[in-house]
């Protein structure tokens, strides 16, 4: 018997019936079972670009001092370029009250540089599970640094003001979990790669028509979609909508 249901259901989260932009559920105005033989495909996913350098994902480092308790800086929300950075790094650390920091950019290599006075250990932590939501890419480490009094210390990695540079849409009732996800996540059905400016729209269409996903057998009513980065956090789109569609196709 020949499929009779819509080929196409276009998602707007504007419409959703629960959650936020960036997780929410989906109710369809009628009951869809999708039949063997036909997959799916994830088009024309519209995201608006609001991510910055520095969120709450993104936003604190962890730091032993000498003869202190230990700290936690956390810089300021928003976006920056490696001047702006270094300013903000700077000025954080500084208000700990534990020592004077200058902290400056180099633009050829990309790259901060910090210097301490004022004390004789400063070690910035390394990433741990226990140490969440860290900014450590942000400023171009990741396994940790010490700092020792008038000693100048370059981070050894290129500073990432991109912030989130590809972002997964995920669902746990759409799909038979046939993808492997970075972390080992099985519910992601579609890849979006940021290449849009920031406050403007990333328009992503598919290129790979081997991208599909298998869903043949599933009754759809409501549907529940996140928007997840690259570390497996739920994105907060800051009030703006996302908008994708979902074609039905035979395998």
């Amino acid at each position: 018997m020949a499929y009779l249901g819509p080929r196409k259901l276009y998602i707007d989260s504007r419409a959703r019936s629960s959650g936020s932009h960036s997780d929410f559920t989906y109710q369809l105005a009628q009951s869809i079972e999708v039949p063997h033989g036909m997959v799916a495909i994830i088009d024309t996913v519209s995201v608006p670009n609001v991510f910055q350098t520095v969120d709450s994902t993104r936003n604190k480092l962890y730091l032993e001092v000498y003869g202190a308790p230990a700290q936690v800086v956390t810089l300021t929300t928003g976006m920056y370029n490696g001047v702006t950075l270094a300013a903000e790094l700077q000025a954080q650390l500084n208000a700990m009250g534990h020592g004077s920091y200058t902290v400056s950019f180099n633009s050829a290599t990309g790259q901060l540089s910090l210097v301490a006075s004022g004390v004789v250990y400063v070690r910035l932590q390394e990433r741990a599970a226990s140490r969440p939501f860290d900014a450590l890419e942000v400023i171009g480490v990741i396994d940790g640094i010490n700092l020792a009094d008038d000693i100048t210390v370059t981070l050894p990695h290129h500073i990432d003001i991109a912030g989130t540079r590809i972002l997964y849409l995920c669902s746990s009732t759409f799909g038979h979990y046939s993808s492997l996800g970075p972390r080992g996540e099985s519910d992601i059905l579609r890849a979006v790669y940021i290449d849009a400016s920031n406050g403007s729209y990333i328009v992503d269409r598919l290129a790979n028509p081997f991208e599909f996903i298998e869903c043949a057998g599933q009754q759809l009513q409501s549907i529940r979609f996140t928007l997840r980065d690259g570390n497996g956090q739920v994105v907060d789109l800051r009030g703006r909508s996302i908008s994708f569609s979902v074609i039905f196709l035979q395998k």
